[in-house]
This record gives C-alpha cells, structure tokens and sequence, in this order.
C-alpha cells in the first residue's frame, strides 16, 4: 500500500478516535470503531489485491511493496526470469513454512523449476488434497509425455485456470504454439490475484 495512503488512513482513524473519545463514547465501540476501519481500509484492499485482483500493475504494486515475504518474492523472482533467484525464492518460502502440504506442494514447484520430474512426481504424491494434487499429477505426466494420464487426472480438478493452464502446457510440450497462446490466455484470465501474476510470468518464461 502507498505508504502516503497507509499515513492519511492512520491519521484518520486517530481522530476519528480522538473524536469519540471526547463525545465520551464506550470504550467498546470505540474499539470496534478502530478494528472496523483498519479491517475496511487497510488489511481488506491488501487481501483483495492479493488473491482477487484482476489488475496485474496493481498486483506486482502489492507484490513489491511485500516482496520481504517469501511467498510474495517468489512470484517477482519469476517475472525477472532469473532462475538463482527464482530456486533462492523457493528455498525461502520452505525454510519459512513448515506446514506439510506446504513443503509439498513448493517442493514440487522447486523440483519442476530444477526439471528433475521424479522428484517432483515424489512430492506431488504427498500432497493431501485436491485440486492441486491432481493439478500437479498432471503436470508432472505431461511433462512425461503421457498426455492421457493428463487428462484423466483433470476429472479431480475443477478449477477453470488450472484446466487451462494444463492445456497450455500440453500444446507446448507438443509444439502447438497457437494453441499454447489461446489456453495460456484463457488461464491468466480466469486467474485473479498473484496467481494471475504467476502465470503470465510463467507462460513467459515458457
């Protein structure tokens, strides 16, 4: 967030308090006055940039104002297209997060950026629960070149860019570059948020 917005909202709601507070307002409602306004306009345009937004210059804005997170680095380290820094993001984003499905699923994509598919395919077997599971499964066979495995594993996936996404992937890999162009755009637009960030990063680097 602009750090000149973030101080005019501060000073705002400092005197919006102030105010009540001299109205003699009950302590509680000035509380949940504050919480209301900070939840308003400050911490819910931050999470609808980062996982609604269909605004990609607004979303690399939010990405680069958080890039000190590792899961928000990840995604400007892919659109420079360096892959130290891309694997550097990945390690980071592991060394931070030590739930299970986490692991697995950024092992997964830290071991498809390395192009070792049998280590990816390891790690996507660990991953507990749909649609990723089933996203990278297929991934993972079409970058085999077993295309009907592929598509059988779509069947557990029912999120529309992640279908495209695949089908991007499989006219890539099978050197189809008109139908690349109009799958990879189907999936960035169906996509919102730093997801949309990823992806038209990621066909790039294609």
């Amino acid at each position: 967030m602009n750090i000149f917005r973030l101080i005019v909202i501060y000073l705002i709601i400092i005197c919006l308090t102030l105010f009540l507070s001299y109205l003699q307002f009950p302590i509680l409602i000035i509380i949940l006055t504050v919480f209301i306004l900070f939840l308003a306009f400050v911490v819910l345009p931050q999470v609808f940039t980062a996982y609604r937004s269909n605004n990609v210059k607004s979303i690399a804005k939010f990405l680069e104002s958080n890039k000190k997170k590792p899961l928000f680095a990840y995604p400007l380290a892919l659109a420079k297209g360096n892959d130290t820094e891309i694997e550097e993001s990945l390690h980071a984003i592991l060394a931070k997060h030590k739930q299970p499905y986490m692991q697995n699923v950024y092992k997964t994509i830290l071991a498809l950026h390395l192009e070792d598919i049998d280590a990816a395919d390891t790690y996507a077997q660990k991953i507990d629960s749909d649609p990723l599971k089933s996203y990278y499964a297929a991934y993972i066979a079409a970058k085999k070149g077993d295309f009907e495995e592929a598509v059988l594993l779509e069947e557990n996936i029912h999120v529309d860019w992640m279908n495209h996404a695949l089908h991007a992937l499989y006219a890539h890999e099978k050197g189809q570059q008109d139908e690349f162009e109009i799958e990879s755009k189907k999936a960035i637009d169906d996509s919102r948020g730093a997801q949309k960030y990823i992806l038209v990063h990621a066909f790039n680097n294609m």
